[in-house]
């Protein structure tokens, strides 16, 4: 199964906005249904692009701020980044074709 890595603000910088190809990162809050909702059909979705996509979550109960400077406004969010730049952004009820689209649409980019 893949892996998706849980990350604090430590990490962002480097590992997401200065990370060359393909990235997505879930923001998400444990007590949030949608999010935990949302969380197998990530996995499913991580699994399949594995090696060409990486999956990242954020806590934003922990890193609200990482949050703020992306401009998350609701959760869950999914960004999906290539070269550092924002290639998709899905939010709320998020589906697991939605999701694998806006892999794709990372991986062209």
């Amino acid at each position: 199964m893949a892996s998706i890595e849980l990350l604090t603000k430590d990490d962002i910088e480097a590992t997401v906005l200065h990370a060359p190809g393909p990235i997505a990162l879930d923001f998400y809050q444990a007590s949030c249904a949608p999010c935990r909702a949302l969380e197998p059909r990530l996995e499913r979705v991580a699994e399949h692009f594995s090696g060409r996509v990486r999956v990242y979550r954020v806590d934003i109960d922990r890193d609200l701020s990482v949050a703020e400077r992306i401009g998350v406004k609701s959760i869950p969010t999914v960004f999906l980044l290539s070269a550092g730049t924002e290639v998709a952004r899905l939010d709320g009820l998020i589906r697991g074709h939605e999701l694998s689209a806006a892999f794709e649409r990372a991986i062209r980019a």
